[in-house]
């Protein structure tokens, strides 16, 4: 493991210094290669993240007016601090402070809305991502008051929008008590986190991120603690990698007696990336079969299906608006049930429109919007097309794209092309 040591100095502090003398078109050459190796290799070791933040701390001094000097320079040093997660327990407070500060650096420069190129996040979601990782950091030491000071920083420093925050909280409301909700991505590992350390709302549901679940220390602090319980030890935990794949059979054991007796369950489980199996999925595997039912288990709904075991509404998954529910039978979703859950999501008026200064924001609301499409998908496959016609007209009223942009144009394409389709299959009844 690296020692997380640096011995440069970052020009953090430099950034209203006199800028320096430089050619221009030379300055554009340098950084356009530094750019470009984040870009195409962004899986580097720590040594080369090193060397790329001293060329960055040095471009960002030379031009402190560029924007996207500043967003690589808080990436470079972020990913030499972190390593993409494994390395969380053993990074460094002051290069997360380092990294934060660039990456605000990089939205005043930007009027709080970056349009430079990115390393998948906005600068927004780095500061809460830089954030959140030191509040897991403190976590796994057992500090949870240090954790909660660094959720603050997210929050104080432009990671945390109170919209997306808000959809967050609807997240968890579909939850039941004392359940299981597996996430992925950053965005709802730590404003989750947010929710439940900082505001203590819905802390009773337990939060776990199946893109963390890859590494080695976050799954041994869950099942150390027993927040996540697989019933094998550390040692063994430590050994689970992944590995060759064929399609097979799954079978769950039904352990509540109270839903639909003592019975077994069974589905195909398929590679999850290529012909293999990540270690994350055959730790979900692990808990799933060990929990036995004996507490519900949710996803949130854009969870893909190959980070889910291949539990889809088609077996053992329940739609239930912003989550999908694990049930021990098959095709349980109710329509009912779905648009009345739907109708109670938070609307969105143009007093939210801060969201819109981050695309990251913008992606995940709109599972407002997939909430609804996938409703509509469920009432097409039980032949209800004025249903399913009536739940997108629904949806067009209570987010239509002024208020909600697509986040892509391919995005925007498809679900157009789905209405159109639901338009002439009630047309043609």
């Amino acid at each position: 493991m690296i020692k997380k040591i640096f011995i440069i100095v970052f020009g953090v502090a430099t950034f209203f210094c006199a800028r320096a003398q430089t050619d221009s078109a030379l300055w554009q050459k340098d950084f356009g290669k530094v750019k470009t190796t984040m870009l195409s290799q962004p899986g580097q070791n720590a040594t080369l993240y090193s060397q790329l933040s001293v060329q960055l701390d040095s471009l960002a001094i030379k031009n402190p007016g560029n924007a996207e000097a500043w967003y690589f320079l808080g990436s470079a040093i972020d990913k030499f601090n972190t390593s993409s997660g494994e390395e969380i327990p053993s990074s460094s407070l002051s290069l997360a402070e380092k990294s934060s500060a660039c990456f605000s650096n990089a939205l005043d420069l930007s009027n709080g809305k970056y349009e430079g190129q990115t390393l998948l996040f906005d600068p927004h979601t780095k500061i809460l991502s830089v954030w959140g990782a030191q509040a897991f950091r403190y976590i796994d030491e057992g500090k949870k008051d240090s954790a909660i000071w660094c959720l603050l920083q997210a929050n104080e420093t432009g990671g945390i929008n109170q919209t997306v925050k808000n959809y967050f909280k609807q997240v968890l409301d579909e939850c039941s008590d004392s359940s299981y909700l597996f996430t992925n991505g950053d965005l709802y590992f730590y404003y989750l986190a947010y929710l439940q350390l900082v505001e203590h709302y819905r802390a009773d549901v337990h939060c776990v991120s199946l893109n963390f679940l890859n590494t080695q220390w976050y799954p041994q602090m869950l099942n150390a603690s027993g927040f996540l319980p697989l019933g094998i030890s550390n040692d063994s935990l430590a050994k689970i990698q992944n590995i060759e794949w064929k399609a097979q059979d799954v079978v769950l054991q039904n352990k509540d007696t109270a839903l639909h007796g003592d019975s077994l369950i069974s589905w195909n489980l398929k590679s999850t990336n290529g012909n293999y199996i990540l270690r994350s999925d055959l730790i979900l595997k692990l808990f799933v079969q060990q929990n036995a039912f004996r507490k519900n288990i949710f996803f949130a709904a854009d969870v893909p299906e190959n980070m889910r075991l291949f539990l889809s509404t088609r077996n053992y998954a329940e739609l239930r608006g912003l989550t999908l529910k694990i049930v021990p039978r098959k095709n349980l979703t109710s329509l009912s049930f779905l648009e009345n859950r739907l109708a109670e999501l938070n609307e969105l008026t143009a007093d939210d429109s801060a969201f819109t200064c981050n695309k990251d924001n913008i992606q995940v609301l709109n599972n407002y919007r997939f909430a609804y499409t996938a409703a509509a998908d469920l009432a097409m496959l039980r032949n209800e097309a004025d249903a399913a016609q009536n739940i997108l007209a629904f949806e067009e009223k209570k987010y239509p794209e002024t208020l909600l942009p697509f986040y892509a144009d391919a995005t925007k394409k498809w679900f157009n092309g789905f209405r159109q389709k639901i338009l002439d299959t009630a047309l043609n009844k």
